[in-house]
């Protein structure tokens, strides 16, 4: 049974996928274009935005949405235009945003991957707790990847979330260092 919002959200979907496919039959370069981070980033959001159709598995990926909105070159210059502070800070405030980004993701990740195997994650919020500490490795050991392949995935946020923070802070401690 579907909800009026689900409904929106398909219809957006096919829209996008439109929109995409019609970007895709005119580039010169197709799978350059799919490939690129923004092509990719494409893919996502039309799957998120179909995945009631093939059930809500995907759902998590929604907010890929945000990424496909920062994107849009037009609103950023117009953030640029309209918000002086947003201007003097936009490198900030996009690695911030992509950090929130990055860990809704791997949470989502590490729910939909983990819910059903590992009982220490029952909800979003366990799955939430595990990935902040293997993000930022402090690694409590009260929750435990249940299986090879989570142990896997917990290694790579590890490691991407340690390299991303890095960046991260290195953006804020030299914006904010006085010159």
């Amino acid at each position: 049974q579907w909800n009026e919002t689900e409904y929106v959200d398909a219809i957006i979907g096919v829209l996008l996928l439109l929109d995409f496919l019609a970007r895709l039959w005119i580039n010169r370069r197709p799978l350059r274009m799919v490939m690129s981070v923004y092509g990719l980033i494409d893919i996502v959001v039309i799957v998120s935005m179909l995945a009631p159709i093939v059930g809500e598995g995907l759902a998590f990926l929604r907010v890929a949405r945000v990424l496909r909105l920062l994107r849009s070159y037009t609103m950023v210059k117009r953030l640029r235009q309209d918000f002086p502070w947003f201007r003097k800070n936009e490198q900030v405030i996009m690695s911030a945003l992509n950090l929130g980004v990055f860990i809704f993701i791997m949470t989502a990740l590490v729910y939909e991957t983990q819910h059903f195997t590992n009982p220490k994650i029952g909800n979003y919020a366990d799955a939430l707790y595990f990935t902040v500490t293997a993000l930022t490795t402090t690694g409590f050991g009260d929750i435990l990847p249940a299986t090879p392949p989570a142990q896997m995935a917990s290694v790579a946020v590890a490691v991407t979330g340690t390299l991303y923070l890095a960046v991260v802070m290195g953006l804020l401690i030299s914006r904010y260092t006085v010159q």
